[in-house]
């Protein structure tokens, strides 16, 4: 039993630890692409892999709703 629980934590601790480092990999600087991102406005789809500003609170879209489909 104290096998499974240490197994279990240390799974959990992996599966963490890859998500971060996922996340820094995506990210360019203050300003980057969020790949895999789907943008909504209202429950309808705006774009896809938007590019993001967090200093300026700003999403710029490259592609339309067309193109995203």
């Amino acid at each position: 039993m104290k096998r499974l629980g240490l197994g279990l934590i240390l799974g959990v601790a992996l599966g963490a630890s890859g998500v971060a480092l996922a996340d820094q990999f995506t990210t360019v600087g203050a300003d980057h692409y969020q790949l895999g991102w789907t943008v909504l406005v209202r429950g309808a789809m705006v774009c896809r892999d938007p590019f993001v500003r967090p200093s300026e609170r700003e999403i710029e879209c490259r592609s339309g709703p067309e193109s995203a489909r």
